[in-house]
């Protein structure tokens, strides 16, 4: 490891290492992973945006895949001022390769609310809480790993361990989980305690195929040598992930139904929204552009289209955001709702609509819309992880 590693973690491995103290799960723990810790870039900081950089790339993708472009774009976004500024296309040119764009977009709508700000960083799992696209992980992480915060870090790694060790009943309750974890946690040393926890999910109590004979915590597990009850805790956060729907069923498969595509477009952390006219249904209200498709039209034929006939707008990409159907009594109309982005979102125009307007997720949220686009502001809201 680095000198900061050992600046930032070497107080624990002495105190682990004394004879005195009195062995328990943490003081084992903490002895494990003394001897076997992944020497990572961001264990090597207290630096809260490159904390949250590695927190944000590794939400869905494996460390050895982060490593390579965590150094990468740091590079180009070296602090929360760089990143802030970059112009969209830009980050998402950096971020290609990773997948799950709308992290980056989260990424750098937090960054510019500290700016905004002011007074830097939040500490507390509190005040990181209120900043955008920041959500309980992520907050606790920061807190801990840049701070120093005695709080739990819970992922499915961490779940995973708990789960098996202590026999906890399935499927596991986000509170309780966390409870549990936070019960544990060594608090005098939380940084090397809750990092420990994320290798020896990461490496040992794998999700198959675990290394039961090298675990330090071996001779607690209730699970070991269960093979059932192995498999059944592969991932115990999954068991309460709940898919979320929108919009209204579709009862009636013999009633009349159209297909609508809508154009959620998005620049510089902020989307498109068109003012219908007064003369129109429901005028005065705000919506995203789109409309029918067509017969012989795909979806991406369909947005092309209506981009260039409402907004002037040339379609670069589009890619799937939600679906959802609304019951209007006599017919269903299903909406398929894509995250768009323009060649020239510079250059548009009102061309079926008294006015454009650019809005960040907030005030998306406080427009008015028709009532079929409630699930749309539902879907932005979860999204973007608004309260």
């Amino acid at each position: 490891m680095g000198e900061a590693d050992d600046h930032l973690e070497g107080n624990a491995r002495t105190r682990v290492g004394d004879r005195r103290l009195a062995a328990t799960p943490q003081t084992a723990l903490l002895a494990w992973y003394a001897r076997s810790a992944r020497d990572l870039p961001w264990r090597r900081t207290r630096d809260a945006y490159r904390i949250l950089v590695s927190e944000v790339m590794l939400q869905q993708t494996q460390v050895d895949r982060v490593l390579p472009f965590y150094q990468r774009f740091l590079g180009a976004f070296p602090d929360e001022h760089a990143l802030a500024s970059a112009a969209s296309d830009t980050l998402h040119r950096a971020w290609k390769g990773l997948g799950y764009p709308s992290r980056a977009d989260r990424l750098q709508a937090a960054c510019r609310a500290v700016i905004a700000g002011g007074t830097g960083w939040p500490s507390t799992v509190e005040g990181l809480l209120e900043l955008p696209g920041i959500g309980p992980y992520t907050a606790g992480a920061v807190a801990c790993f840049a701070f120093g915060r005695a709080v739990p870090v819970v992922d499915t790694n961490v779940a995973r361990v708990y789960a098996r060790r202590d026999g906890l009943a399935l499927p596991l309750a986000r509170e309780a989980i966390w409870n549990h974890v936070a019960e544990q946690l060594e608090r005098q040393q939380p940084v090397p305690y809750n990092n420990a926890l994320m290798d020896l999910g990461a490496t040992v109590c794998t999700a198959r195929n675990p290394r039961c004979g090298v675990c330090p915590w071996q001779s607690l597990c209730v699970s070991r040598g269960q093979s059932e009850r192995l498999a059944a805790t592969a991932n115990p956060l999954k068991a309460v992930a709940t898919r979320k729907t929108y919009g209204d069923a579709i009862a009636d498969r013999n009633r009349p139904h159209q297909r609508i595509v809508l154009a959620l477009v998005h620049h510089d952390g902020r989307y498109l929204v068109a003012r219908r006219r007064q003369d129109q249904h429901q005028g005065g209200l705000w919506e995203l552009p789109g409309g029918k498709r067509e017969p012989g039209e795909d979806d991406r034929t369909a947005l092309a289209r209506e981009l260039l006939e409402e907004v002037a707008g040339e379609l670069l990409a589009a890619r799937a955001l939600m679906s959802f159907a609304h019951d209007y009594g006599d017919r269903y109309l299903t909406f398929h709702v894509y995250r768009c982005r323009l060649f020239n979102p510079a250059g548009l125009s009102a061309r079926a609509s008294t006015a454009l307007a650019w809005v960040t997720p907030r005030e998306f949220l406080a427009l008015a819309f028709p009532p079929a686009n409630a699930a749309i502001a539902e879907r932005i809201k979860r999204y973007h992880r608004l309260a």
